[in-house]
């Protein structure tokens, strides 16, 4: 291991193990470790390391050299481990790249896992040493010697915590393998510690129980009863009452035999005697991994339930209604639950499959269900109603005022649930559906999502081995990405791997990365995800409303574009309908877990879904309406995308290449922003998807108008290689499609993307090739454009002759047209060149010009670019007081909406050395 955090921060080198010295080392490091293997944004660490004093103005440099520092010690000169992420030439945050084999914090709770695995296995020797093992780690208190930040606060915590359920998971595994005297002096320290622990205070009272203390086993109950009633107003758990119970009337049981391997509720409820009912609960998936937040919750709910005597006052039975898209693992998960809660509910367990969501199978009648319910539990055939309504009044009052937990699973509808629900507060259900059951009264809603990426990884491990997951983890995380992270994909792709011992995870991975067949390749058995995706396909395709026929119609046209979601006026555009009826079509998706909605503005299709959904749409729509419904969704991204940008910056003399379609009605500058900054990854996308060889011409030239929109939002916020990617795509495209005019503009994108790189090589090469486009074409506006900045790359390189000889040739021109914007930048362009030969003078001519023109045409960009030079000028001739003055008036210049953000920071930087040379503080009065 390379990381110890489980006591004071601990790295090891090539001398042992080693701490780092100075606080904001440790605390750069511990935050890291906190976020093993994810990105932290820059922003995210100056908040950790410099807390509510606020960072200082050297802060990122600061970050910057704790960054290469801690690279020395880790001994990564490439920057392999602690990687910089960038976006263009700045860092947006780092990641520490952490194997759990290093990491003393992962390896504990690797260990803590196989522990409870075993447990639930019913193998406590083993479990008891796995865990012991993972306990023998800690040497403190998490992060010691680290300051408290955030995040650091909030690790330790969950730490802290993480160790206090081994501790009872490993007593607990203790008490299974009899060692009950060797484990009651750490339980009566650990009650002492945690008073109002209930799980802890089961197993002292067990303990206690079977070490033949019976009344010091009482006593410990009847002290916890005291502590809740004086300091909650609550009593003891019903788990907890029912052993107290048992104690007083000396159980035999309570000796004789362990605690189920299952349990998870505490040797209390472990030691209850077996369920007396009906016991219907398939197996338990041995695969079932994590949710363990889901799992609280539901056992949580099901606290309030099977206890009779809490009932009063009216409080009806508990239910807990999961909802999610097929795969998700609904059913996997209430089974898994019910089988933890089968010892609160002694009165039986009922379970059936309603084949709401089946494929071959139409979904069961209520009144066949209760048949079944009835004579399950003594009902003789004979004496069953026929009519659901009075079937279903019996079933309620034959299970009133018992303890019985009645699955539900996938249910096709509120009303083929409703009669099935047990009556009376010791009852509980639980229903699956891929439908939200939002009507089902007094129901707890409980949304089931995929896995997140390290619970995808166990599960994997679960079925085809952790050594084989532990030998390829790069190909175990793209496996699972692959799979969407749907846990029926994860337990398809595990069992291929499991059946095919000799395959590499690579082997399945190339198998998977081809996206047309990954549907095919994802079946296996009796399993298929095309399969639990065509259930609630053909309900919506078989459907008679008019809402279904839009739907099933979305849900295949929403595939033919690319990007991660869909905001309700481009699907309007996609679809061609009106906003109303789109809407419709899209919620009837998500309520049918088609489609997901987490704001009812955006859309997004889960990938395999996704792809599902692309062989419907070849089926089903011919190429034509594919074509059009993808020209129609190009057309109002590029519309608005234009309009966006004009809003953004209204003077500028905008290119007119109108798309045809409707555009998202923008207000003004803010909204224009927002939808620009919103569906920024869904435009990158379509420049990318109109930018395919296949695409006609008419996709392809919507990607080339809205790659050249997109250059004015990109460039002043200095997006440098989103900016190079579409100009890139859009250069490709222009070429394919023999247009010289869309050439010139992506290379002229493209010079932009290489300046934001400081390439000027680059951008010179790039502003040539267009230049000669331009005057082979004869089109001045962007010969005069193309110059300018070719004279501006002259002078970055320090060619200052070169600079002046094209930008003269630009100014002769743009004052033969009479251009004034044009000559505006050219002569600030021209006083750079003559500055950097070492005229002020000519140069401060240029740029006094250049202002009072820029003030004439309203141009703010360049009236804070000609101040901002002025002011530079006067500085280097040591006329301090008027680059001051100069400065000051561009400060504010550039605070207005409308100019490029990423020069603020020129003009403060340029300020600088005159405030310290004069000593009168940064910035204006």
């Amino acid at each position: 291991m390379r990381y110890r955090v489980l006591g004071a921060l601990e790295l090891r080198t090539g001398e042992g193990w080693v701490s780092l010295g100075p606080a904001k080392w440790r605390t750069l490091l511990a935050v890291l470790l906190c976020h093993a293997n994810q990105t932290v944004s820059t922003e995210r660490l100056l908040d950790e390391l410099w807390g509510e004093d606020g960072a200082p103005q050297s802060a990122t440099k600061l970050l910057q050299t704790y960054v290469s520092r801690l690279r020395q010690t880790l001994g990564d000169e490439a920057g392999q481990t602690l990687i910089t992420e960038k976006q263009g030439y700045k860092a947006q945050g780092y990641r520490l790249s952490v194997e759990a084999a290093e990491f003393d914090a992962h390896r504990f709770e690797q260990l803590v896992e196989e522990g409870r695995r075993a447990l639930d296995r019913e193998t406590p020797e083993t479990a008891a040493e796995r865990l012991r093992e993972a306990l023998a780690m800690w040497r403190g208190a998490p992060f010691a010697d680290v300051p408290l930040t955030p995040a650091v606060t909030a690790e330790a915590t969950r730490l802290q915590e993480c160790r206090l359920q081994a501790v009872d998971a490993r007593i607990d595994a203790d008490l299974r393998c009899g060692r009950h005297t060797a484990v009651l002096g750490e339980l009566e320290a650990l009650t002492a510690e945690h008073p109002f622990r209930e799980e802890l205070r089961g197993r002292l009272m067990l303990a206690l129980y079977r070490s033949g203390r019976q009344a010091d086993a009482l006593a410990a109950y009847r002290e916890l009863h005291r502590l809740l009633s004086d300091e909650l107003g609550v009593e003891p758990t019903p788990p907890l009452r029912d052993l107290h119970e048992r104690m007083l009337n000396a159980d035999a049981s309570l000796i004789a035999a362990p605690a189920p391997a299952a349990d998870r509720s505490g040797p209390a409820a472990a030691a209850r005697k077996a369920p007396r009912g009906p016991r219907q609960l398939p197996p338990a998936s041995p695969a079932f991994t994590g949710r363990h937040g889901e799992v609280a919750v539901l056992q949580a709910l099901m606290d309030a339930a099977g206890d009779p005597e809490a009932g009063e006052g009216g409080r009806s039975v508990v239910l807990a209604a999961i909802d999610g898209t097929g795969g998700v693992g609904k059913s996997t998960l209430a089974i898994h639950a019910a089988h933890q809660l089968a010892d609160r509910f002694p009165d039986g367990q009922l379970y059936v499959d309603l084949y709401g969501a089946t494929a071959g199978q139409s979904a069961l009648d209520p009144g066949e269900v209760l048949g079944r319910f009835l004579r399950a539990l003594g009902v003789d055939g004979s004496n069953v109603p026929s009519d659901t309504d009075e079937a279903s009044a019996q079933f309620r009052s034959l299970v009133a005022g018992r303890k019985l937990l009645v699955i539900l699973d996938n249910a096709a509808s509120v009303d083929q649930v409703r009669p099935l629900i047990p009556a009376g507060p010791g009852c509980a259900a639980m229903v699956t559906s891929r439908e939200m059951l939002t009507t089902l009264e007094g129901a707890t809603h409980l949304h089931l999502d995929v896995l997140p990426q390290d619970q995808a990884v166990a599960l994997l491990e679960r079925v085809v081995g952790a050594e084989r997951v532990r030998a390829e983890p790069a190909e175990a995380e793209e496996i699972t990405r692959l799979c969407g992270w749907l846990p029926l994909a994860l337990r398809i792709a595990g069992a291929r791997l499991a059946a095919r011992p000799a395959w590499p995870l690579r082997t399945l991975v190339t198998k998977l990365t081809d996206a047309r067949g990954r549907l095919d390749e994802l079946r296996f058995g009796d399993l298929a995800v095309r399969v639990s995706f065509q259930v609630s396909y053909e309900g919506f395709r078989l459907g008679r409303r008019s809402d279904d026929l839009d739907a099933v119609r979305a849900f295949r046209l929403l595939s033919v574009v690319q990007g991660h979601d869909m905001s309700l006026p481009v699907a309007a555009a996609l679809l061609d309908l009106p906003a109303d009826r789109t809407e419709n079509a899209l919620e009837r998706l998500v309520d049918a877990q088609l489609l997901e909605s987490r704001d009812s503005v955006r859309y997004h299709m889960h990938d395999l879904l996704r792809l599902f959904a692309s062989e419907q749409a070849e089926q089903e729509e011919t190429g034509a309406e594919r074509s059009a419904a993808l020209e129609r969704a190009q057309s109002c991204y590029a519309a608005t995308a234009q309009q966006a940008v004009t809003l953004l910056d209204p003077l500028r003399p905008w290119p007119r290449h109108p798309a045809d379609g409707p555009a998202v009605p923008l207000s003004g500058r803010d909204e224009a922003e927002g939808w620009l900054k919103d569906e920024l990854p869904n435009l990158l996308a379509a420049v990318a998807q109109a930018a395919e060889p296949a695409q006609p011409e008419a996709i392809a030239r919507l990607g080339l108008r809205l790659a050249r929109a997109l250059q004015w939002f990109l460039f002043p916020r200095a997006h440098a290689q989103d900016l190079q990617t579409i100009n890139e795509l859009a250069l490709e495209t222009a070429r394919r499609l023999g247009d010289p005019e869309s050439e010139a503009w992506a290379l002229d994108g493209l010079s932009a993307a290489y300046w934001l790189q400081h390439s000027y090589d680059e951008v010179r090469a790039a502003l040539e090739s267009a230049l000669e486009i331009w005057r082979e074409l004869n089109q001045r506006e962007g010969e005069l454009r193309t110059a300018c900045n070719l004279a501006d790359a002259l002078c970055e390189l320090g060619l200052y002759e070169e600079a002046i000889t094209v930008q003269e040739r630009q100014l002769a021109l743009a004052r033969e047209a009479g251009d004034l914007p044009a000559e505006v930048v050219g002569l600030g362009n021209l006083g750079r060149a003559h500055r950097g030969l070492g005229r002020p003078e000519d140069a401060l001519t240029c740029f006094k010009e250049s202002l009072e023109y820029a003030r004439r045409t309203g141009n703010i960009h360049h009236e804070g670019f000609a101040l901002y030079e002025i002011g530079i000028t006067y500085m280097e001739q040591g006329r301090f007081p008027e680059g001051r003055a100069h400065m000051d008036q561009a400060l504010p210049v550039w605070k207005r909406p409308g100019t490029y953000e990423s020069w603020r920071g020129h003009t403060w930087s340029g300020l600088f050395p005159a405030c310290m040379t004069l000593q009168i503080g940064p910035g204006p009065r």
